[in-house]
């Protein structure tokens, strides 16, 4: 809820700021990344948002919290290659100095959102490739987003057990006391 409230605060609309969340929780759950580090990096995007460019500052956010790994690298290029923000030239570059065309302003809100967007699993194949994706571009996004969101909904090892039982509690706790 936090989360939500910084991106609300960026500008964003309510309904748009929950979706990028929940996508971007699912994202950083399949990178591996802890909740400390994901709340950081979604503090200072909230301020690249705000701004309407993720810069390098910004993208070292993300990788510094293990998220701006390959899929996420691609997958935003793909992203703005569809909204045409961004050429094949210019993709093709990026995907060899990512870090570098950072510096063309490509990496908009708009492109994060969407991004972000389709990582909520909330879209089927055939909803992706309305987007402008190529159908091997649509499964590997639905795929992707599959391996996300179970990354932030199934528990599989004893620390994720502790640390559902931990937020579940809190939460429980957070309800008898607004009770």
């Amino acid at each position: 809820t936090r989360n939500i409230g910084l991106f609300t605060n960026a500008g964003l609309k309510l309904e748009d700021s929950v979706k990028m969340i929940k996508g971007f929780s699912n994202e950083a759950a399949a990178s591996g990344t802890t909740n400390q580090a994901a709340a950081a990096a979604a503090y200072q995007l909230s301020q690249a948002l705000s701004a309407g460019q993720i810069r390098l500052m910004d993208w070292r956010s993300l990788t510094n919290a293990g998220m701006g790994n390959d899929n996420m690298k691609n997958g935003l290029l793909d992203v703005a290659k569809a909204m045409g923000a961004i050429d094949a030239k210019t993709a093709t570059a990026a995907q060899k100095d990512f870090n570098s065309s950072l510096a063309k302003g490509w990496l908009t809100t708009e492109v994060m959102s969407k991004y972000l967007n389709i990582m909520t699993n909330d879209y089927t194949e055939a909803e992706i490739a309305a987007m402008g994706f190529s159908a091997e571009q649509a499964e590997a996004f639905k795929k992707q987003a599959i391996v996300a969101e179970e990354s932030a909904t199934k528990v599989r090892t004893l620390t994720q057990l502790m640390g559902t039982i931990q937020e579940a509690s809190g939460s429980g706790w957070a309800k008898t006391f607004e009770l």
